[in-house]
């Protein structure tokens, strides 16, 4: 009797010894493990103050000049009419999905690609196009990955006449 009392007791105690290690290899394990965490800082074209609404910004965003085509960032445009309010909820959602491709950022690549969509009445994509190459192929490959991601973007707005819209994309990539 006294034997299963002190294995009963060994046993507790070992099991209340692990309890208490196991907090502490949680806690030290973390920091024996090193993430390198890269970064690459995106800008909006325009439109900033009604994109700041839907996306959390941890530095202030400022409004560049022009266009896509001469400045950082992404920027639309859609052939007839078609309001802002439609427009922005596109830029939105392919914004929040657009990456800078790590081999390209460790390559060093930067460019320009232009990318013709269409949007069928519900706001699926129909199809796409590169009109501009950037001249890499991750940085085409991304921008045409982030429209397609992004998708479906809603039924139209009634401002929107036709059964389909077709878009044109503008992905400025830049290394700071």
């Amino acid at each position: 009797m006294i034997q299963r009392l002190i294995a009963c007791f060994t046993i507790s105690t070992m099991v209340h010894i692990l309890a208490l290690m196991l907090p502490l290899v949680i806690i030290v394990k973390p920091s024996d493990i090193v993430i390198q965490e890269i970064t690459v800082p995106v800008r909006l074209v325009e439109g900033v103050q009604q994109i700041k609404e839907f996306i959390k910004v941890s530095a202030p965003i400022e409004k560049e000049k022009g266009n896509a085509a001469s400045g950082e960032g992404v920027s639309f445009e859609a052939e007839g009419g078609v309001g802002a309010g439609y427009l922005d909820r596109l830029k939105v959602k392919i914004f929040h999905v657009w990456q800078y491709p790590e081999d390209a950022i460790q390559k060093g690549q930067q460019g320009k690609v232009s990318i013709s969509f269409v949007l069928d009445s519900k706001g699926e994509l129909v199809d796409i196009d590169i009109l501009t190459s950037s001249g890499s192929y991750s940085l085409d490959k991304a921008a045409m990955a982030a429209i397609e991601q992004a998708g479906p973007f809603g039924s139209f707005t009634g401002d929107i006449k036709g059964k389909t819209l077709k878009v044109t994309g503008h992905f400025c990539y830049v290394l700071d």
